[in-house]
């Protein structure tokens, strides 16, 4: 008898201590806005536009000054996140096409974009197989449905379904919060992600003409000059803000870990000085964008330097969350929560990489290296202070490694001492450019990441084939 009632009382112990973690587990929230440059909030040094809701939470939370987005543009940036791995694994190297521009001008054959593959293994589906709800409103901007790649909530929107000129929410910003608020108050008393997409500050710009008035009416910047931008960031931190109340309201707050960032850089027309080029470019200002990360139960406040790139968030949430990866996925990024909880000051990798073997239009844009592309084919190697930009016409065309000294195949810079990315450092600092090319080509070789080639009839066989069911991950 004695046995039994120990027994019970062991179980029901058990019980109470495995409700108990469960409750514990953090709420996700990933608010993720499109074509937010690095400088653009406030809080990153904005001189024109205003943003206090993000400025309240960078100073409660962990803000990251060299964060960057996993692509130069929407797609291949967002596929990134959700895989956890660099293009070359998944094949999302362009918005839907990789020959963009004036074909005449383009001397190799671009790497054909591919989706990313159904039986990928996404950040949503590891977290909802983990015992999160998972839910989406807004921007999915992958092939296929998010309900197919993890999202139990499926609030997807094409901003080609939004009537901007018949509603006075500027691209659905506020209904889109709406919904998302709704997810917070029907998953509150379980663990959830939420995954706010919003189609802001992407083009077409669209705000309510009182707050343009409003930014007409304000003396401009030296930097941020444009009343209707300013107005669709203004708009997109007031969603921010409805969020975070929602959360507070209902009590969770505590503990909600909650991540702002962008997908990648601003448009040309939005100055990010002192970086160079734009979204589309490999350059700093095509990559670099804002990150804060707040959760008041874990974190305090803080600000680092240390590179974190989109392709963390997936092995950083499942690390949060209490989830063991899956054994057949392979992670490229790594969990920054020493970082958070200021463990560590650094991270253990030398290098991020980047590969975009396209070619992307954009005639005479600001800060791009020729007249015709903001990008042709490159592969990138950020190590430390020094970043390399390696070109794919001048190294299959132009003689490769021998005529390195004279091809212009790459770029080197140091972007401590030139974030403007405008004092080509690759034929002084020979040593330190041979150093990370031979690095970069063997993350080439080992990642399967293809160069564009020459042009010949035969075209690529694809990467990946989209499958037509998933694959089975042990967790």
């Amino acid at each position: 008898m004695k046995v039994k009632s120990l027994v019970t009382i062991c179980f029901s112990l058990l019980i109470i201590s495995n409700s108990y973690s469960q409750a514990k587990k953090p709420n996700i929230v990933l608010f993720f806005v499109d074509d937010m440059g690095w400088k653009d909030p406030a809080f990153m040094g904005s001189d024109y536009h205003e943003t206090p809701n993000l400025d309240q939470m960078a100073a409660e939370g962990f803000v990251f000054h060299n964060a960057y987005s996993a692509g130069p543009n929407c797609a291949p940036s967002r596929a990134s996140l959700m895989s956890g791995q660099y293009s070359p694994r998944h094949g999302k190297v362009a918005v839907w096409n990789s020959k963009r521009g004036p074909e005449e001008q383009m001397r190799l054959e671009p790497v054909p974009d591919q989706g990313l593959p159904l039986e990928n293994y996404t950040l949503a589906e590891a977290l909802r197989d983990g015992g999160y709800k998972t839910g989406i409103f807004g921007k999915w901007h992958i092939e296929g449905s998010a309900s197919d790649q993890g999202f139990d909530v499926n609030g997807e929107t094409d901003a080609s379904e939004i009537n901007f000129k018949e509603t006075d929410d500027p691209k659905d910003i506020y209904s889109l919060t709406e919904k998302a608020c709704q997810f917070l108050e029907d998953q509150k008393d379980q663990p959830f992600f939420l995954y706010l997409s919003h189609h802001t500050v992407h083009t077409k710009w669209e705000a309510r003409q009182s707050m343009i008035d409003y930014f007409e009416d304000k003396p401009k910047g030296e930097v941020h000059k444009n009343a209707q931008y300013a107005a669709m960031v203004k708009h997109t931190d007031e969603s921010m803000g409805i969020l975070m109340k929602k959360l507070k309201d209902l009590g969770i707050d505590d503990n909600t870990i909650v991540i702002f960032t962008s997908d990648n850089g601003a448009i040309g027309r939005v100055k990010q000085t002192p970086l160079r080029g734009a979204k589309g470019m490999l350059y700093e200002g095509g990559v670099r964008v804002p990150l804060v990360v707040r959760w008041p139960l874990g974190i305090s406040p803080a600000i680092s330097g240390e590179p974190i790139i989109n392709i963390d968030f997936y092995p950083t949430f499942l690390e949060l969350a209490g989830i063991n990866k899956s054994k057949d996925k392979v992670l490229d990024g790594e969990s920054f929560v020493p970082l958070l909880t200021q463990k560590e000051a650094s991270l253990s990798r030398s290098t991020i990489y980047y590969h975009y073997p396209i070619y992307l239009d954009g005639k005479n844009a600001r800060g791009a290296r020729d007249e015709y592309f903001r990008n042709r084919p490159t592969t990138v190697a950020i190590n430390g202070n020094w970043k390399l930009l390696f070109f794919h016409e001048e190294y299959v065309l132009d003689g490769g490694d021998k005529n390195i000294d004279s091809n212009h195949m790459v770029e080197l810079y140091n972007l401590k001492e030139d974030p403007s990315e405008s004092n080509d450092l690759s034929l002084i600092e020979t040593k330190k450019r041979d150093e990370i090319l031979k690095d970069l080509k063997k993350w080439m070789k080992k990642t399967n990441a293809p160069l564009a080639m020459k042009k010949t009839p035969e075209n690529y066989r694809p990467v990946y084939k989209r499958g037509n069911h998933k694959k089975k991950h042990s967790n």
